[in-house]
Protein backbone atom coordinates (compact mmCIF):
# COMPACT_ATOMS: atom_id res chain seq x y z
CA UNK A 1 0.00 0.00 0.00
CA UNK A 2 3.02 2.29 0.80
CA UNK A 3 4.53 1.84 -2.28
CA UNK A 4 1.30 3.03 -4.70
CA UNK A 5 1.05 5.58 -2.52
CA UNK A 6 4.24 6.85 -3.32
CA UNK A 7 3.73 6.32 -7.00
CA UNK A 8 1.62 8.91 -6.82
CA UNK A 9 4.08 11.22 -6.50
CA UNK A 10 5.01 10.71 -9.99
CA UNK A 11 1.25 11.11 -11.41
CA UNK A 12 1.18 14.74 -10.57
CA UNK A 13 0.65 16.64 -13.63
CA UNK A 14 1.59 20.34 -14.92
CA UNK A 15 -1.00 23.12 -13.84
CA UNK A 16 -3.02 20.62 -11.14
CA UNK A 17 -1.77 19.49 -7.66
CA UNK A 18 2.00 19.12 -6.81
CA UNK A 19 3.93 16.03 -6.32
CA UNK A 20 3.21 16.88 -2.71
CA UNK A 21 -0.17 17.62 -2.30
CA UNK A 22 -0.68 14.62 -4.85
CA UNK A 23 1.04 12.18 -1.85
CA UNK A 24 -0.39 13.89 1.17
CA UNK A 25 -4.07 12.90 -0.17
CA UNK A 26 -2.85 9.52 -1.20
CA UNK A 27 -1.10 9.21 3.06
CA UNK A 28 -4.61 10.37 4.10
CA UNK A 29 -6.12 6.96 2.77
CA UNK A 30 -2.71 5.04 3.61
CA UNK A 31 -3.62 2.45 6.92
CA UNK A 32 0.12 1.69 8.47
CA UNK A 33 0.81 -1.42 10.54
CA UNK A 34 1.61 -1.45 13.93
CA UNK A 35 5.28 -2.29 13.42
CA UNK A 36 5.23 0.53 10.65
CA UNK A 37 3.78 3.23 13.52
CA UNK A 38 6.76 2.16 15.96
CA UNK A 39 9.06 2.60 12.72
CA UNK A 40 7.87 5.86 11.92
CA UNK A 41 7.75 7.18 15.35
CA UNK A 42 11.58 6.59 15.45
CA UNK A 43 11.70 8.87 12.75
CA UNK A 44 10.71 12.12 14.66
CA UNK A 45 8.47 14.83 13.68
CA UNK A 46 8.98 13.96 9.81
CA UNK A 47 6.44 10.96 10.40
CA UNK A 48 3.84 13.99 10.85
CA UNK A 49 1.76 14.11 7.41
CA UNK A 50 1.92 9.54 7.86
CA UNK A 51 -0.44 9.73 10.72
CA UNK A 52 -3.10 11.85 9.19
CA UNK A 53 -5.42 8.45 8.56
CA UNK A 54 -4.41 6.26 11.67
CA UNK A 55 -6.73 6.07 14.13
CA UNK A 56 -5.72 7.73 17.51
CA UNK A 57 -6.03 4.18 19.34
CA UNK A 58 -3.43 2.28 16.73
CA UNK A 59 -0.88 5.54 17.35
CA UNK A 60 -1.08 5.72 21.24
CA UNK A 61 -0.40 1.68 20.94
CA UNK A 62 2.50 2.25 18.99
CA UNK A 63 3.62 5.08 21.53
CA UNK A 64 3.19 3.03 24.18
CA UNK A 65 5.00 0.26 22.55
CA UNK A 66 7.94 2.29 21.92
CA UNK A 67 7.65 3.42 25.84
CA UNK A 68 7.76 6.70 23.97
CA UNK A 69 5.62 9.72 25.08
CA UNK A 70 1.73 9.12 25.37
CA UNK A 71 -0.77 10.68 23.41
CA UNK A 72 -2.83 11.08 26.69
CA UNK A 73 0.15 13.36 28.40
CA UNK A 74 0.01 15.29 25.02
CA UNK A 75 -3.33 15.99 25.36
CA UNK A 76 -3.47 17.48 28.81
CA UNK A 77 -0.85 19.13 27.50
CA UNK A 78 -1.98 20.69 24.35
CA UNK A 79 -5.96 20.45 24.90
CA UNK A 80 -6.12 20.25 28.95
CA UNK A 81 -8.02 16.98 28.55
CA UNK A 82 -6.80 13.37 28.79
CA UNK A 83 -6.59 11.28 25.69
CA UNK A 84 -9.67 8.96 26.94
CA UNK A 85 -12.16 12.13 27.73
CA UNK A 86 -15.57 11.42 26.15
CA UNK A 87 -15.00 15.13 24.28
CA UNK A 88 -12.18 13.28 22.44
CA UNK A 89 -12.93 11.39 18.91
CA UNK A 90 -11.03 8.50 19.27
CA UNK A 91 -10.92 7.40 15.02
CA UNK A 92 -9.86 11.42 14.23
CA UNK A 93 -8.42 12.14 17.19
CA UNK A 94 -10.43 15.56 17.43
CA UNK A 95 -11.86 17.28 20.67
CA UNK A 96 -15.04 18.88 21.16
CA UNK A 97 -15.61 22.32 21.84
CA UNK A 98 -11.62 22.73 21.54
CA UNK A 99 -10.54 26.16 20.08
CA UNK A 100 -9.83 25.85 16.21
CA UNK A 101 -6.22 27.19 16.37
CA UNK A 102 -3.16 25.39 14.80
CA UNK A 103 -2.70 25.63 11.19
CA UNK A 104 -5.64 28.98 10.64
CA UNK A 105 -2.85 31.61 10.17
CA UNK A 106 -3.70 32.42 14.08
CA UNK A 107 0.23 34.38 15.64
CA UNK A 108 -0.77 33.09 18.57
CA UNK A 109 -0.53 29.67 17.79
CA UNK A 110 3.51 29.49 17.93
CA UNK A 111 2.86 30.72 21.67
CA UNK A 112 0.15 28.19 22.77
CA UNK A 113 2.23 25.18 21.01
CA UNK A 114 5.10 26.53 22.80
CA UNK A 115 3.23 26.95 26.34
CA UNK A 116 1.92 23.18 25.70
CA UNK A 117 5.50 21.69 24.55
CA UNK A 118 6.80 23.20 28.29
CA UNK A 119 4.25 21.79 30.05
CA UNK A 120 4.31 18.02 28.10
CA UNK A 121 8.26 18.20 29.03
CA UNK A 122 7.94 18.97 32.87
CA UNK A 123 5.48 16.71 32.52
CA UNK A 124 8.29 13.84 31.64
CA UNK A 125 10.02 15.10 35.18
CA UNK A 126 12.56 17.65 33.11
CA UNK A 127 13.42 20.70 35.45
CA UNK A 128 12.24 23.84 34.19
CA UNK A 129 16.13 25.45 34.23
CA UNK A 130 16.50 22.73 31.39
CA UNK A 131 13.18 22.69 29.77
CA UNK A 132 12.91 26.11 28.86
CA UNK A 133 15.64 25.97 26.72
CA UNK A 134 13.98 23.78 23.84
CA UNK A 135 11.65 25.37 21.60
CA UNK A 136 9.33 23.97 19.30
CA UNK A 137 10.12 26.80 16.00
CA UNK A 138 9.27 27.25 12.43
CA UNK A 139 9.74 29.19 9.48
CA UNK A 140 6.17 30.48 8.16
CA UNK A 141 7.07 32.71 5.04
CA UNK A 142 5.37 30.08 2.96
CA UNK A 143 2.61 29.23 5.00
CA UNK A 144 -0.33 31.95 3.67
CA UNK A 145 1.16 31.52 0.10
CA UNK A 146 1.82 27.77 -0.39
CA UNK A 147 0.32 26.13 2.56
CA UNK A 148 3.59 25.06 3.50
CA UNK A 149 5.88 25.05 6.55
CA UNK A 150 9.09 24.32 8.18
CA UNK A 151 9.14 23.39 11.81
CA UNK A 152 12.08 22.91 13.96
CA UNK A 153 12.74 21.14 17.23
CA UNK A 154 15.76 23.23 18.79
CA UNK A 155 17.97 23.37 21.85
CA UNK A 156 18.31 27.22 22.32
CA UNK A 157 21.24 28.14 24.33
CA UNK A 158 19.86 31.95 25.60
CA UNK A 159 17.00 30.02 26.79
CA UNK A 160 14.17 32.79 27.54
CA UNK A 161 16.27 35.12 26.95
CA UNK A 162 16.09 37.66 24.44
CA UNK A 163 18.81 37.85 21.54
CA UNK A 164 19.88 39.94 19.00
CA UNK A 165 20.64 38.05 15.77
CA UNK A 166 20.24 39.91 12.23
CA UNK A 167 16.96 39.24 10.75
CA UNK A 168 15.90 36.55 8.01
CA UNK A 169 13.66 38.67 6.04
CA UNK A 170 14.85 41.86 6.72
CA UNK A 171 18.93 41.92 7.22
CA UNK A 172 18.72 43.89 10.02
CA UNK A 173 20.17 43.20 13.47
CA UNK A 174 17.53 42.78 15.59
CA UNK A 175 16.56 41.93 19.53
CA UNK A 176 13.64 38.99 19.53
CA UNK A 177 12.06 38.14 23.00
CA UNK A 178 9.90 35.55 23.89
CA UNK A 179 7.03 37.99 23.43
CA UNK A 180 7.72 38.32 19.67
CA UNK A 181 7.02 35.66 17.04
CA UNK A 182 10.55 36.38 15.54
CA UNK A 183 11.68 34.64 18.63
CA UNK A 184 10.46 31.42 17.36
CA UNK A 185 12.25 31.29 14.16
CA UNK A 186 15.55 29.16 13.69
CA UNK A 187 18.95 30.98 14.48
CA UNK A 188 22.78 29.67 13.87
CA UNK A 189 24.42 32.55 15.56
CA UNK A 190 23.55 36.03 17.62
CA UNK A 191 25.33 38.96 16.19
CA UNK A 192 28.16 38.35 18.43
CA UNK A 193 29.01 35.16 16.81
CA UNK A 194 27.53 33.31 19.64
CA UNK A 195 25.38 30.14 19.15
CA UNK A 196 21.70 30.65 19.43
CA UNK A 197 20.26 27.63 18.44
CA UNK A 198 21.36 23.47 17.60
CA UNK A 199 18.57 22.18 15.79
CA UNK A 200 17.16 18.23 17.00
CA UNK A 201 15.42 17.43 14.35
CA UNK A 202 12.74 19.15 11.64
CA UNK A 203 10.24 18.41 9.03
CA UNK A 204 8.64 20.30 6.23
CA UNK A 205 5.15 19.73 6.20
CA UNK A 206 1.80 20.86 4.62
CA UNK A 207 0.52 23.55 7.18
CA UNK A 208 -2.99 22.31 7.02
CA UNK A 209 -2.46 19.46 8.71
CA UNK A 210 -1.83 21.30 12.43
CA UNK A 211 -5.96 21.59 12.46
CA UNK A 212 -5.75 18.03 13.09
CA UNK A 213 -6.02 18.18 16.67
CA UNK A 214 -4.40 14.69 16.88
CA UNK A 215 -1.55 15.92 14.40
CA UNK A 216 -0.72 18.40 16.56
CA UNK A 217 -0.85 15.82 19.46
CA UNK A 218 1.46 14.09 17.67
CA UNK A 219 3.85 16.45 17.07
CA UNK A 220 4.51 17.22 20.80
CA UNK A 221 4.84 13.65 21.63
CA UNK A 222 7.68 13.29 18.51
CA UNK A 223 9.05 16.57 19.24
CA UNK A 224 9.27 15.35 22.89
CA UNK A 225 10.91 12.29 22.39
CA UNK A 226 13.06 13.90 19.65
CA UNK A 227 14.52 15.91 22.84
CA UNK A 228 15.08 12.76 25.06
CA UNK A 229 16.75 11.23 22.21
CA UNK A 230 20.00 14.11 22.51
CA UNK A 231 20.27 13.59 18.40
CA UNK A 232 20.99 16.77 16.38
CA UNK A 233 20.30 18.03 12.78
CA UNK A 234 22.83 20.24 10.78
CA UNK A 235 21.56 19.07 7.68
CA UNK A 236 18.83 21.58 8.99
CA UNK A 237 20.58 24.96 8.48
CA UNK A 238 21.31 24.59 4.26
CA UNK A 239 17.92 22.94 3.80
CA UNK A 240 16.13 26.14 5.60
CA UNK A 241 18.03 28.26 2.64
CA UNK A 242 17.00 26.45 0.41
CA UNK A 243 13.28 27.05 1.65
CA UNK A 244 14.07 30.62 2.02
CA UNK A 245 15.61 30.50 -1.81
CA UNK A 246 11.63 29.07 -2.92
CA UNK A 247 12.18 25.33 -2.96
CA UNK A 248 10.00 24.55 -0.44
CA UNK A 249 8.20 21.56 -2.74
CA UNK A 250 11.87 19.03 -3.09
CA UNK A 251 12.71 20.28 0.55
CA UNK A 252 9.20 18.45 1.46
CA UNK A 253 9.69 15.45 -0.67
CA UNK A 254 13.10 14.91 0.92
CA UNK A 255 11.67 15.19 4.66
CA UNK A 256 8.53 12.74 3.50
CA UNK A 257 11.35 10.12 1.93
CA UNK A 258 13.36 10.24 5.21
CA UNK A 259 10.43 8.61 6.89
CA UNK A 260 9.35 6.52 3.84
CA UNK A 261 12.76 4.82 3.52
CA UNK A 262 13.01 3.95 7.03
CA UNK A 263 9.80 2.09 7.15
CA UNK A 264 9.26 -1.46 6.47
CA UNK A 265 7.26 -2.62 3.69
CA UNK A 266 4.55 -4.09 5.60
Amino acid sequence: MLVAVLVLIGCATPGGPSPVEVFGRGLAGLVLSPLMIVAGIAQGIAFLPYTVGASLTDLNRALLQAQAVTLDDSYKAAFNVPVDDARVNQQTGEVAGATALYGRYRSEAIFEANRAFQQLLLAQGMPPATAEHYVLAGDYTYAWSRGQILLAVVYRHPGRQPFRVVAKHTGISTTFRPDQRGWYEPYTRDVEGRVVDEVIDWAAIEYRLLRQDKVVAMLMALAAEDVKSGKRRPDFWPAEQRWLAGETTPVMQESLATVKNALPAS
